[in-house]
């Protein structure tokens, strides 16, 4: 009888502590790093691979600034909150950068998790237009 009462509190405290834990909405900081570059978008100039990926953080609502070469600084801003990463890329491979973030309970490697799903949906877009890019060569006059 107590070894049941015993299991009965373990389980108890086991499925409290589990409950819990779904949910906390911080989560580690979510980086991509050295992605490689899809082989459909290796030959691209230096210029069609800036374009593609700005225009890829601009369709999922980012704002995007180009930096340096091979470097871009994206920001996602909406009601209180603000998202920031710097995007560096080369015809090998890109990575995107935590900067900073404003009111998503950035604590030390943690964040909301709302972060994380914004670079995720940044990186699945980057993804998907480098993939289908294709050089453009300016018409002849």
């Amino acid at each position: 009888m107590i070894l049941q009462t015993g299991i009965r509190a373990l389980f108890l405290i086991l499925a409290t502590v589990a409950v819990l834990g779904g949910c906390s909405r911080r989560q580690p900081i979510y980086r991509v790093t050295d992605q490689p570059m899809p082989a459909a978008s290796r030959n691209l100039s230096a210029a069609v691979l800036q374009r593609t990926i700005m225009e890829a953080a601009i369709e999922r609502g980012w704002s995007a600034e180009w930096k340096a070469p091979g470097e871009i600084l994206a920001t996602k801003a909406w009601k209180d909150h603000e998202a920031v990463v710097e995007i560096r890329y080369s015809h090998e491979s890109y990575t995107i950068d935590h900067v900073s973030t404003t009111n998503l309970r950035e604590r030390g490697e943690t964040v909301h998790q709302a972060y994380n799903k914004l670079v995720c949906a940044l990186q699945d877009e980057i993804e998907r237009r480098l993939r289908q890019a294709e050089p453009r060569v300016p018409s002849a006059p």
